[in-house]
């Protein structure tokens, strides 16, 4: 009995997990929220304070896995991880869709 108790909780949690993981839209939303910092020094944005600042998501690619979502740079380094709604970055710190 309390192993059947466990496999349907465990189910239940893989199918929240699967119905709620973030999309490559919420992930452009997310970004587009944060603003992008721009990393010059103060030299550099004072000399050049027109430049855009470089996109994060600039020729990353969406991973899609079953029960979570990735966005990778072009070197294969996860810089977002996403699951039931949430991202995660590189370091380990969550923030809500």
């Amino acid at each position: 009995m309390k192993n059947a108790v466990i496999v349907i909780l465990s189910m239940a949690l893989a199918i929240g997990a699967f119905l709620s993981r973030p999309c490559e839209d919420d992930f452009t939303a997310f970004v587009a929220a944060q603003g992008i910092p721009d990393q010059r020094s103060l030299p550099a944005r004072l000399i050049h304070p027109t430049r855009a600042a470089r996109n994060p998501i600039e020729g990353a690619q969406f991973c899609d896995r079953i029960l979570w979502v990735e966005i990778r740079d072009k070197d294969g380094k996860t810089l977002y991880a996403g699951l039931f709604n949430h991202w995660w970055d590189s370091t380990g710190r969550m923030q809500r869709v």
